[in-house]
């Protein structure tokens, strides 16, 4: 397996896209971090049980709330990558390799990843790049 960085050349309607996506990622996230936070010690739930939990509120009551109705118009593989970024702070964590998760912070950079089951990257002649459940960019 390898991975592709590559800059993307963005009009304002891509622009917008990718800030809805990196945004979903962060709320999810902190979300997770501050759920999983508030139970430790209350609750003996592993990290796994816990993910799969919160997967099932975003899903049936966090997106159905009107202040989160944009949630429904962004990928659901980026808030399952999400959950599974902090599934792996966790376990890094217990592990003793770093320290607690922190919260996510638009000061540390706009970026997400799509977990997608087909996640083939389509480089095509020319610089556009399409990318599953995305869409299509043009590349620099």
């Amino acid at each position: 397996m390898f991975a592709i960085k590559r800059a993307l050349k963005l009009n304002n309607r891509e622009a917008t896209l990718k800030a809805k996506h990196a945004g979903l990622r962060g709320v999810v996230f902190n979300m997770g971090l501050s759920l999983r936070t508030q139970m430790y010690g209350r609750v003996k739930l592993s990290d796994s049980n816990v993910i799969n939990e919160l997967k099932k509120v975003l899903t049936n009551h966090v997106k159905k709330q009107p202040g989160f109705a944009w949630m429904n118009q962004v990928s659901s593989g980026v808030y399952q990558k999400a959950l599974i970024d902090l599934k792996d702070a966790f376990n890094r964590y217990r592990s003793s390799k770093w320290a607690h998760p922190t919260f996510a912070s638009r000061r540390d950079g706009q970026s997400f990843t799509v977990d997608s089951s087909n996640p083939k990257v389509v480089l095509n002649a020319g610089n556009t790049i399409k990318i599953p459940t995305v869409g299509t960019f043009q590349g620099h």
